[in-house]
């Protein structure tokens, strides 16, 4: 690589946004590219006067994500959902460039065990030794990802992993690996990171302990589950099913959840409904579904074919909808009166 470096400075990019003034500003590195990294290092510098340095294989590729990013920024910054003074993006050529007096870094590259670790091991080499290193991961262990570290090294590696649309959805799950240091301390990786996201505007959850999945992809693949058992037993099509979450208790969801549901509508309630219905609830171990719709060559929008025929413009009609959504309710997020947690 060389050592070109292509800066962003949202110049002049500055809203309403309730997160907090005078946020010191940290330099933070993203490595890897892709939606995902342009929307992290979106969060990162729409949030405060951060300087979020992009490396990927390339610094071609790293560019990309750079303008992706900026152009994400532009649309926090003018919807009224950035902070008061945002940061800036660089692209770099080289992960030792990127990751130079970084304090938090971001890991963002494909899922695979094997080019996590060696990320990880990376890091380990060219990162300052209080550096925080983050995992994107959504399946993999992050004990497993920290395997081949130093003792310093893995227990400065935890998992933040970020919903997508990244810049968008406010909740990342932090999750500590066997090796981490700190748990439950205030200066422990876990809750520097979780005090970051929070100035940022992000509303990070830390799990207590590692599972497979964390909890969010767990609740959609456990509804996903019920979804397909409903489609294939004939008791309702595809359409349906979706209809009754968005235009049904979907619509609660983004205020109230599951287990305050549950309180409201009476535990000794639920107990009885539970009752009735755990034992009628799906139980497949794959995706069945799935599993015809890929050897048919149906893979979702990016064929125009899965549980849905597509065109491009119906898939941008719903992805705009979405998006729409998304950041009105970001924008409620802001004002003072939700700046508490819910509970």
């Amino acid at each position: 690589f060389g050592s070109r470096r292509q800066r962003g400075f949202p110049t002049g990019l500055r809203g309403p946004s309730r997160i907090r003034a005078g946020t010191m500003a940290k330099q933070v590195a993203v490595v890897g590219g892709g939606m995902m990294g342009a929307g992290i290092a979106a969060c990162l510098a729409s949030g405060g006067p951060h300087t979020v340095r992009i490396c990927s294989r390339t610094i071609e590729e790293a560019e990309a994500c750079k303008e992706k990013a900026l152009g994400l920024v532009h649309l926090l910054v003018e919807s009224g959902a950035a902070a008061e003074e945002v940061g800036q993006i660089e692209a770099v050529a080289s992960l030792p460039e990127a990751v130079a007096g970084a304090e938090f870094i971001f890991e963002v590259v494909f899922e695979d065990l094997a080019v996590k670790q060696g990320v990880m091991q990376e890091l380990e080499q060219h990162a300052g030794p209080n550096a925080i290193f983050c995992t994107n991961t959504s399946s993999l262990s992050v004990t497993a990802i920290a395997e081949g570290c130093k003792k310093n090294g893995a227990e400065r590696i935890i998992a933040a992993h970020f919903i997508g649309p990244a810049h968008l959805v406010p909740l990342v799950e932090l999750c500590p690996g066997a090796l981490t240091a700190g748990q439950g301390s205030d200066d422990g990786p876990i809750e520097r990171v979780r005090k970051f996201l929070e100035s940022i505007g992000k509303r990070p959850i830390v799990m207590k302990k590692e599972i497979q999945g964390f909890i969010a992809a767990r609740l959609q693949a456990a509804l996903y589950r019920e979804c397909l058992h409903i489609v294939q037993s004939g008791s309702a099509d595809c359409e349906a099913v979706d209809r009754a979450v968005f235009d049904g208790f979907g619509r609660r969801l983004n205020q109230i959840g599951p287990f305050q549901q549950a309180d409201f509508a009476g535990v000794d309630l639920v107990q009885g409904t539970h009752a009735r219905f755990f034992p009628q609830l799906g139980d497949y171990q794959r995706d069945v579904r799935a599993d015809e719709l890929v050897s048919q060559g149906r893979l979702g929008t990016k064929t125009l074919a899965g549980h849905y025929d597509w065109t491009d413009e119906r898939v941008k009609e719903v992805m705009g909808r979405r998006d729409a959504e998304l950041l009105r309710r970001l924008k409620a997020d802001r004002l003072p009166s939700s700046r508490s947690s819910p509970y």
